[in-house]
C-alpha cells in the first residue's frame, strides 16, 4: 500500500514533464510580426504604352499615336510613401491636324528589386496596372485625353529581403483617373502617381527540432513509471 501510494504521488509529475517535451517538440513561430519602420524600397517600372502604335485599328486609335510611357529605370522611396510610376509623353502634332483615343489600353508593371540597400532574394510577382485612354489632341496645344485606371486585381506582392526577412508590398492608386497634358505644358509630361506601403510577412515555421538527449530521458523515465506502476498494482 505504501508502494502505491508513493506512484500515486509521482504520476501527475512524469506526466507533467511529459506533456512539457511534447509542447517543446511541437512550438512553431508562423506568428506575424508588426509593421516595419524605416525600410527603403528599391523598384522600377516597365511600360508598354507605346504598344498601341503597332495595330492603331485594333487599338482604338484614329490618326497618328503621339501617347507614349516613360517607365521609371531605377528609384527608390522610404516606406509607406508616395511614388512616381512613370510618365505619360504626350508628342506634338502638326498644326490641324487631330488624333483620337477611343477606349485605348495601357499597361505597365511595377517591379520592386530591393530592401534597404540589398537585392532582393525573392521579388515576387509583377504587379501590372492597367487602363484606357478616351479623348484627343490636336496639334502642338490642344489633348483633352483622360488616363482611365483599372482597379489593381493583384495590389500585394510578398518580397523576401537578403537577410531572410518577409515583407508584403501594397501598391495603391490614389486617383483613378490621370489628364494628359498638351505637349506646350510641361512637355507633355503627366506623371503616374502611387503609394507603396509595406509590412513584415509571416516568419518561416522552422524544421522540428530532434528531441535532445534530455527529452528522451524524461520519455523514458515517464514510460518505466507507468511500467512500475501495473507491476505493483499487479502484486497488489
Amino acid at each position: 500500500m505504501r508502494t502505491t501510494f508513493g506512484w500515486t504521488r509521482t504520476r501527475p509529475l512524469a506526466l507533467a514533464l511529459g506533456a512539457l517535451a511534447l509542447m517543446a517538440g511541437g512550438a512553431r513561430a508562423d506568428v506575424i510580426s508588426g509593421s516595419p519602420a524605416n525600410v527603403n524600397l528599391r523598384y522600377y517600372t516597365i511600360g508598354t504604352g507605346e504598344d498601341t502604335a503597332l495595330t492603331p485599328a485594333a487599338q482604338g486609335i484614329t490618326g497618328t499615336n503621339v501617347i507614349s510611357f516613360v517607365s521609371v529605370q531605377n528609384n527608390s522611396v522610404q516606406t509607406p510613401s508616395s511614388l512616381s510610376l512613370g510618365t505619360f509623353v504626350v508628342a506634338p502634332l502638326p498644326d490641324g491636324e487631330t488624333t483620337v483615343y477611343d477606349h485605348t489600353p495601357f499597361a505597365f508593371s511595377f517591379a520592386p528589386n530591393g530592401i534597404n540597400g540589398e537585392a532582393l532574394k525573392d521579388n515576387g510577382d509583377l504587379l501590372t496596372i492597367t487602363g484606357f485612354f478616351n479623348g484627343s489632341v490636336t496639334g502642338k496645344d490642344q489633348s483633352n485625353v483622360v488616363a482611365t485606371f483599372d482597379p489593381i486585381s493583384k495590389p500585394d506582392v510578398t518580397l523576401v529581403g537578403a537577410d531572410g526577412k518577409s515583407y508584403i508590398a501594397t501598391l495603391d492608386l490614389p486617383s483613378n483617373q490621370r489628364t494628359l497634358v498638351p505637349s506646350t505644358t510641361f512637355l507633355g509630361q503627366s506623371t503616374v502617381e502611387g503609394t507603396i506601403t509595406l509590412a513584415a510577412g509571416p516568419v518561416p515555421t522552422p524544421p522540428t527540432p530532434t528531441p535532445e538527449p534530455t527529452t528522451i530521458a524524461l520519455f523514458l523515465a515517464a514510460g518505466a513509471g507507468i511500467g512500475l506502476r501495473r507491476r505493483f498494482q499487479a502484486q497488489a
